[in-house]
C-alpha cells in the first residue's frame, strides 16, 4: 500500500488530512505539537507524528517511509522548515510539492477594499521591524502573531502593561508567556478561527490601540482580523509574508511544484483514481439576525467547509463564526468555484429569507440539476434548509394573520402593482430598489389613490430595524433599503369579477368607437393570454379591450396603438379609472408605431387604417409565434383574409367566426330587440395550439 507523507499541522494539513484519509493510501501527517495532533480527524489511514524534525530527522523518517509523495504544508512564514522538507525529498528522491497559501491579491491586504494608505494601516518586513516600529508608538498593543518570536516583543518599553498576547491554550505556551514576563488578563488563550465579532470584542475589551498580525491570508484568519481593527478604528500592523526560497539542487529528477491547496488534492486524488461524495446545502437564512436562523441551518453552517452567497447575506454568519466564504449569487461563478476548490466538501449556499420564498434558490437548483449532477453525478447531493421568510416576520410584528395577505415581488419583476392594490385589500409586497417605494408612492397619487395606507419594514430583525406607516404622499420623497418590505392596506378595495366582461358603462367612451362587451369577452377567449403576456392592441379606440387585457396580464404589458388625438385621450382616463399600470398608450398609426415596441406574444386588431398586410408583416420581423386576433364589420377587411393567406401560408387554417348580437329597447310599454352589426372575429397563430386535458 503506498504512502503519503504531510508536513503541517496548519488548516491546510488538516484539510488534506481529511481529503486523503478516505483513501486506500496511508496517509502520514507530521505536526510539531500534541495540541495540533488533537485537531486531526482519526482514521484507521491516517498516521499521525507528533515533535519537531530537524533536516535529519526529516530525511530518516522520509527514507523508512519510502512515500510515493511529500506535501509540504508548513506555515507561509515557517521558511527553514520548508527549506528542510524540500532538501529530504531532494535527498531521498521523493517528489515534493509544496502546498501555498492564497495568493496576495485574495487576500484583505487593504488592495483591493481601499485600505492600503489609509492612516490605520502599516506594514513592516519582519517581527524586528515591527519591534521597531512599536517603540515609536503609544497605546496597548494586541500581538495576534503566535507565541514562537514572541520574546523578541519584550525590548518593548512598558511591555508588561502595554501587550497583549493571543495564543494557543496548551500549558507549554502559556508557561512560555510567563517565564517572558506577561501574566494575568494579558494572556489570551485560545484556539481560532476567531470571526470578526470576537477580534473586535477583544480588541474593545483590552481598549486596543494596535494589532499586529501576520499577513497569513484567509486560513489564518487574515481578514477577520482586519476587519475587526477597522471597525473599532485601530492601527493595524502587518508582517509581510516572506518569499519563500524552495528551488531544488541542480539535476534532480524530482517533481517539484508549489500547487494551491485545491490543486494539490486534485493532482493526488487524479494519481489514485479517487472521487468524493460533496453535499451541498441550499440555506434559508431568514431577515437578517443570525439569532433568527433555524437550528437546521445554523447546524448546516457550523459543519460546512465553504460559505458561498451575496455578501450582504454571508455577513449574517461571518461576524459570529469564521469560515471560508465566496461572495457570489451568480449561477455560473458559483460553478466554476465549486469546480476550482474539490476540497470543500460540504457546501452551503446560503440565500435571504426562505428558499422557497421569491429565493434564487429555486433557479440555482435548477441550474445545478443540470450542470452539477452532470458534472458529479450521484457523487453530489443537494439538501435544502429551511429559514423565516421576511415578510412573515414583517406580518406578524404588524399583528397581521398571513392569509389575509397577497404576497408579491418587484425584485427583478414586472408587476401591475397599482391593479393588485386596487382590487385587495392587503398586498405585502418585496421592494428591491431603493427607489421602488418613492416610484409607487408617485404612481399611486397619478392614479387617485391617496387613501391607500403604507406600512415599510426596513433592515427587520437588525439592530437598526425601522418600521414607517404612512400615506402616498408621505413617502415620495423617501428611500428605503433594497431588501426593504412594504405592506399596501386598501379600504376601499373592488373585488374582481372571476371572469372579462366589464359592462359598457363602466368606461368613459366620448365620441371614439368602442368593442362591446359580448364582442370583447370573445375575443379575449379567443386571444388566451396569459399572466405575463405581450399584447398589441392596434386600432384600440376607447381601449375597453386594451383594459380588460391588461387586467388579466398582471405581469405582462399591453401597448394601446391609436391614432386618434382623441381617443389616446380617453384610453388615459380610462387606464386611470381602472389602475391598469402595465397599460402603455401609443399614439400613432400601425405599422410604424410599432417600431420600438417590444416583440409581443399577442396581437389584437380592431382598425388597421387599411394596412393588415404591413401590420402583419412587421410584427412577424418581431415574433414569428404570434397569437392573432382580429374583428371585422366590414366585407373588405374580410376579403382581405384571402390575400393573408397567400402572403403568409403558415395562417392558412383560419378560425372565423361570426357574430350577431341584439339588445332589448323600450318601446311604450313593449320591449324589441335591436340588432347590432354582425362581427367577424378572425383567429390564427403562426404555431400550433396546445391544450391541456384535465
Amino acid at each position: 500500500m503506498a504512502d503519503i507523507v504531510i508536513f503541517g499541522g496548519t488548516s491546510e494539513g488538516r484539510k488534506l488530512a481529511e481529503s486523503f484519509c478516505e483513501m486506500n493510501v496511508q496517509v502520514h501527517i507530521c505536526v510539531a505539537t500534541e495540541y495540533g495532533a488533537d485537531l486531526l480527524p482519526k482514521h484507521s489511514h491516517l498516521h499521525v507524528h507528533t515533535g519537531r524534525m530537524d533536516a535529519a530527522r526529516m530525511e530518516e523518517f522520509l527514507m523508512a517511509l519510502s512515500a510515493d509523495y511529500c506535501l509540504d504544508a508548513t506555515h507561509p512564514y515557517a521558511v527553514e522548515v520548508t527549506e528542510n522538507i524540500c532538501q529530504a525529498c531532494h535527498r531521498r528522491g521523493i517528489p515534493y510539492i509544496r502546498v501555498t497559501r492564497e495568493d496576495e491579491s485574495l487576500m484583505y491586504d487593504g488592495k483591493r477594499d481601499g485600505m492600503q494608505g489609509s492612516s490605520l494601516f502599516y506594514e513592516t518586513p519582519d517581527v524586528e521591524a515591527a519591534v521597531e516600529f512599536l517603540k515609536e508608538t503609544k497605546g496597548n498593543v494586541l500581538l495576534t502573531t503566535g507565541s514562537k518570536e514572541l520574546e523578541k516583543y519584550t525590548v518593548l518599553p512598558d511591555y508588561q502593561s502595554r501587550c497583549f498576547v493571543r495564543i494557543l491554550p496548551t500549558p507549554e505556551v502559556i508557561g512560555k508567556c510567563r517565564e517572558l514576563g506577561f501574566e494575568g488578563s494579558h494572556i489570551i488563550g485560545m484556539q481560532g478561527p476567531f470571526s470578526e465579532d470576537m477580534n473586535y470584542a477583544m480588541i474593545k475589551q483590552i481598549h486596543a490601540d494596535w494589532l499586529v498580525t501576520k499577513c497569513s491570508g484567509r486560513a489564518g484568519g487574515y481578514q477577520e482580523k482586519c476587519e475587526a481593527a477597522l471597525r473599532a478604528n485601530v492601527n493595524i500592523l502587518v508582517i509581510r509574508r516572506p518569499d519563500e526560497k524552495t528551488d531544488m539542487p541542480e539535476k534532480s529528477d524530482c517533481i517539484h511544484e508549489k500547487m494551491s491547496l485545491d490543486e494539490a488534492i486534485r493532482f493526488i486524488q487524479e494519481r489514485y483514481g479517487i472521487e468524493e461524495k460533496r453535499e451541498l446545502y441550499l440555506i434559508g437564512m431568514g431577515p437578517g439576525d443570525a439569532a433568527l436562523l433555524t437550528d437546521e441551518a445554523e447546524n448546516s453552517l457550523m459543519n460546512c467547509d465553504v460559505i458561498i452567497g451575496a455578501k450582504r447575506v454571508v455577513e449574517i454568519w461571518r461576524g459570529h463564526q469564521s469560515k471560508p466564504y465566496f461572495e457570489s449569487y451568480r449561477k455560473e461563478e458559483i460553478f466554476s468555484y465549486l469546480k476550482e476548490h474539490p476540497r470543500y466538501r460540504r457546501i452551503a449556499l446560503v440565500y435571504s429569507g426562505d428558499i422557497g420564498f421569491y429565493s434564487g434558490a429555486k433557479g440555482m437548483r435548477a441550474y445545478l440539476a443540470e450542470q452539477v449532477l452532470k458534472e458529479w453525478g450521484d457523487l453530489f447531493e443537494i439538501y435544502p434548509v429551511s429559514g423565516i421568510p421576511s415578510p412573515i416576520y414583517f406580518l406578524n410584528k404588524l399583528g397581521y394573520a398571513w392569509e389575509d395577505v397577497q404576497f408579491v415581488s418587484l425584485h427583478g419583476r414586472q408587476m401591475n402593482l397599482v391593479s393588485l392594490i386596487k382590487h385587495q385589500r392587503r398586498i405585502c409586497s418585496l421592494l428591491g430598489e431603493k427607489e421602488a417605494m418613492a416610484q409607487i408612492s408617485r404612481t399611486l397619487l397619478n392614479f387617485g389613490m391617496n387613501q391607500i395606507k403604507i406600512t415599510v419594514g426596513e433592515r427587520l430583525s437588525y439592530s437598526d430595524e425601522r418600521i414607517v406607516t404612512g400615506y402616498p404622499k408621505d413617502f415620495i420623497q423617501q428611500q428605503f433599503d433594497t431588501l426593504s418590505i412594504a405592506l399596501f392596506e386598501n379600504p376601499d378595495f373592488q373585488v374582481r369579477k372571476a371572469c372579462p366582461g366589464l359592462e359598457d358603462s363602466a368606461f368613459i367612451r366620448g365620441k371614439v368607437p368602442m368593442t362591446k362587451q359580448e364582442i370583447r369577452v370573445l375575443s379575449l377567449a379567443k386571444l388566451k393570454l396569459s399572466a405575463d403576456s405581450i399584447l398589441y392592441d392596434i386600432g384600440a379606440g376607447t381601449g375597453s379591450v386594451a383594459i380588460e387585457a391588461a387586467l388579466q396580464c398582471e405581469m405582462g404589458c399591453v401597448y394601446a396603438v391609436e391614432k386618434n388625438p382623441e381617443g389616446t385621450a380617453l384610453i388615459e382616463e380610462n387606464k386611470r379609472r381602472f389602475g391598469t399600470e402595465n397599460l402603455v398608450i401609443v399614439e400613432g398609426v400601425a405599422p410604424e408605431a410599432l417600431e420600438d415596441l417590444p416583440a409581443p406574444t399577442h396581437v389584437f386588431i380592431g382598425g388597421s387604417s387599411g394596412k393588415m398586410i404591413e401590420i402583419i408583416q412587421k410584427v412577424q420581423e418581431k415574433n414569428r409565434n404570434v397569437r392573432f386576433v382580429i374583428t371585422a364589420i366590414t366585407l373588405e377587411t374580410l376579403a382581405s383574409l384571402e390575400q393573408i393567406k397567400e402572403r403568409f401560408p403558415e395562417y392558412a387554417d383560419m378560425e372565423v367566426v361570426q357574430i350577431n348580437a341584439a339588445r332589448n329597447r323600450a318601446l311604450g310599454r313593449y320591449h324589441l330587440m335591436s340588432a347590432e352589426n354582425p362581427v367577424f372575429i378572425i383567429c390564427f397563430s403562426g404555431r400550433k395550439e396546445e391544450f391541456d386535458e384535465k
